[in-house]
């Protein structure tokens, strides 16, 4: 039974998340989602296509960071309210993700049989830039990856 043929009750009724808002300017793009499982995805494919079409080839450690930071507002934050932004710079990419969690996550070591924690410090280990900012609403997760060819491979706008 779908949606739509399922009866009205209040078990059945389920609300739907509010409303994402993306914007793309030049050589930026920011979006303000409800973090869910499968928005993760979503974000990383859109992610992608606007790396591309910046002309960037190389964009898996972007993607995997991309996945770390929503995955962490998933898992930790208590409002799962974010904001993506990705900017092409002169030498790569930088990628922010802020979110309503006042406290700051911790990159730390784990052990070898941990099942989690990993995430941070395997992505500042592969960035060539990694911070966390506490801001007025929460926090400023970022990294950044620097691609030495990017502007001779460039063919997206300038």
């Amino acid at each position: 039974m779908d949606l739509l043929t399922r009866p009205v009750g209040q078990d059945s009724v389920r609300q739907a998340p509010p409303p994402s808002r993306s914007h793309t300017h030049g050589d930026q793009w920011d979006m303000t989602l409800t973090v869910t499982a499968s928005s993760i995805e979503h974000i990383r494919g859109i992610t992608q296509a606007h790396l591309h079409f910046w002309g960037f080839q190389e964009v898996d450690t972007t993607l995997l960071g991309v996945s770390e930071l929503l995955t962490n507002v998933l898992k930790h934050a208590g409002p799962k309210e974010a904001r993506i932004l990705v900017q092409c710079t002169a030498d790569g990419v930088c990628v922010t993700v802020g979110d309503l969690e006042p406290k700051l996550p911790i990159v730390k070591a784990v052990g070898p049989l941990s099942e989690d924690g990993r995430g941070l410090a395997l992505l500042r280990a592969l960035a060539d830039g990694f911070g966390i900012a506490p801001t007025l609403t929460g926090k400023d997760v970022w990294f950044s990856v620097t691609c030495p060819s990017a502007e001779a491979d460039r063919q997206g706008p300038r």
